[in-house]
């Protein structure tokens, strides 16, 4: 037995016999640590590692990849089960288990993967290609060889999650701002006894702050403070975890982890400098007065929906790309069960759940569709009325992308499922969000303030990405003070370069977010597919258009990579040069 899942074993053993009778989760969580994918997983005999090279195993293994398919299913969908059950399992103990689930299931991949031959798998590839590069079983191989790439060893895997881990752990803590005598606000000097400071546990307290003091220098030495507030703590287990993930770069033949990344996304280090650069707009705000710039704007108005009612308007328009909604359910109940079709093709259900007690919009994948094997499933909960611009966006998006998962026209999970997917990223979700936002028509959309909460969000996100680009590109921070003064140079560069200011001690900025060591150099991709969609969008003159858009770049039958999308939609051939000239030149730029 592997040896995470042998303390798991004992754990859960016990626990469950302490258990009374078995509940659905106890049941769920049985059947997880159960899963033996060595004997339920049908691995293609043209991939065993006892198999030897016949050309003919791969010309006909389309019908063992179907078995492959099917058998792995079984895993995906118990993963996919675990992660719907966690958002909704409050009890420790519950939570407990079906960590360990997810622990097991991990484990369990990385079995099933270690007993893939890499050599005949890149054989398998190699023949394929021959014959026919672009089809769907290639593209599934070329994944599930990706997938075998990224495994780590338990040792490696520990060490990565448990840096990530110290890192989140200080980013959750309180935080508090000890201002000079001069910059304590008069509400509470007044309450204090001793030396002024002001508390500050939340964003919105710091906020506060930036918005009572009248004084520039004052906000700015808060805003470093809150920005910097873990660098003491996070400092050395950032630069471990860079030190780890740059090993694991050069082991796969790359000099630093941002190319290595990169390479994934078929883009260089310095393409993605040029797209943020394109990007790149001075808004001439330091970001320590937008709250007191906000404060002089008029303030949002915007028109309530009941939720329901605006849900399904946005179905209605969906009709334009031949979707239809099927209302099952008609009871008074909470819930609403709506079956969901593409033409004469049966997508998979959408479990609508309106709940008068949060202001909240949540979505969970049940189960992903997948053609010729199982119709999808989501989760949408809802409030029961939209008042705010955050609610209106957030449903606009949630419901894009439940349509952008569902639609998927692949008969392959790994090829379905957008986190996975080697030519399906989230790019259809962001077209189809701002598809929506035109049609509907939503009249906050234009407001002075939403503008400027957008020009600063995306400046935000361009400065955060080239941080990220740049702390990864370094190749070795074991001495870090080396490189300080340098870092320190660049990233206030880049600071000015948006907000109009410089950060003399930019490089603090590396230590000042969380997502730099979780997403990494993938920190670029949301302003990447907003900008493609806006420039996609842009190209859509007409309800047909939008409708052979939706098709190539939703459904995506013969599973194109992005710029075989794009050659597709601007009817033109497309690469990196191209696509950048158009995001320069055809007025696409967030003004």
């Amino acid at each position: 037995m592997r040896k995470s899942i042998f303390a798991i074993s004992l754990y859960f053993n016990c626990f469950a016999t302490a258990l009374a009778v078995a509940n659905p989760l106890n049941l769920f969580v049985d059947q997880c640590l159960q899963f033996n994918a060595i004997q339920e997983i049908a691995i293609p005999q043209e991939w065993q590692l006892s198999a030897t090279s016949h050309p003919s195993l791969s010309m006909n293994s389309g019908n063992s990849l179907v078995e492959f398919e099917a058998t792995l299913l079984t895993l995906n969908n118990l993963n996919d089960r675990n992660n719907y059950y966690r958002n909704f399992t409050k009890h420790p103990e519950q939570q407990q288990q079906l960590l360990n689930c997810q622990v097991h299931l991990a484990d369990e991949l990385s079995a099933l993967l270690n007993n893939i031959d890499a050599n005949q798998l890149e054989k398998d590839l190699i023949h394929r290609k021959q014959n026919n590069a672009k089809d769907a079983s290639t593209l599934y191989i070329k994944t599930i060889q990706h997938i075998q790439k990224q495994q780590l060893s338990y040792d490696v895997k520990s060490q990565l999650h448990s840096l990530q881990a110290m890192i989140r752990h200080y980013f959750m803590q309180d935080f508090s701002f000890h201002a000079t005598k001069s910059c304590a606000l008069a509400e509470i000097v007044d309450n204090a006894q001793e030396s002024p400071k002001a508390k500050s546990t939340t964003e919105a307290n710091v906020a506060h702050y930036l918005l009572s003091q009248t004084d520039d220098s004052c906000r700015q030495q808060a805003w470093f403070a809150y920005q910097t507030r873990v660098k003491p703590q996070n400092k050395l287990n950032l630069l471990a975890l860079h030190k780890l993930k740059n090993q694991l770069a050069v082991q796969s033949g790359f000099s630093n982890v941002a190319d290595h990344q990169l390479s994934v996304h078929s883009l260089t280090a310095a393409q993605l400098n040029r797209f943020l650069d394109s990007q790149t707009i001075n808004i001439e705000l330091a970001p320590w007065d937008l709250p007191r710039e906000l404060q002089a704007l008029p303030k949002v108005s915007v028109a309530p929906h009941q939720s329901l009612l605006f849900l399904e308007q946005m179905f209605t328009l969906l009709s334009e790309f031949d979707l239809r909604f099927e209302l099952i359910s008609t009871t008074d109940n909470p819930f609403r069960l709506y079956r969901v079709w593409l033409s004469q093709r049966l997508l998979g259900e959408i479990y609508v759940e309106l709940d008068e007690h949060t202001s909240k919009i949540n979505h969970h994948r049940i189960k992903q569709a997948v053609i010729g094997h199982q119709f999808g499933q989501y989760g949408l909960k809802l409030p029961l009325n939209l008042t705010t611009v955050k609610q209106h966006n957030d449903v606009v998006f949630i419901v894009s992308d439940i349509i952008n998962q569902l639609a998927k026209g692949s008969p392959f999970y790994y090829l379905n499922h957008q986190d996975i997917s080697l030519a399906n990223q989230s790019l259809g979700s962001y077209w189809l969000s701002a598809w929506f936002v035109n049609k509907l028509g939503l009249e906050y959309t234009t407001s002075a303030r939403v503008q400027l909460l957008q020009s600063f969000a995306q400046q935000q996100r361009i400065f955060k990405a080239k941080v990220a680009l740049l702390f990864y590109q370094q190749a070795d921070l074991s001495n870090y003070f080396l490189y300080e003064s340098s870092l320190h140079k660049s990233v206030s560069n880049a600071f000015n370069d948006s907000f109009g200011v410089p950060w003399p001690t930019g490089a603090d900025a590396i230590f000042s977010y969380q997502a730099i060591a979780n997403q990494g150099i993938s920190y670029y991709l949301l302003q990447w597919q907003e900008t493609l969609a806006q420039l996609i969008l842009n190209e859509t003159l007409s309800s047909s258009q939008a409708k052979d858009i939706f098709d190539v770049l939703i459904v995506n039958e013969h599973n194109q990579a992005i710029y075989d999308q794009l050659s597709a939609i601007f009817k033109q051939p497309m690469d990196f040069e191209n696509l950048l000239r158009r995001i320069n030149y055809a007025g696409t730029k967030q003004e």
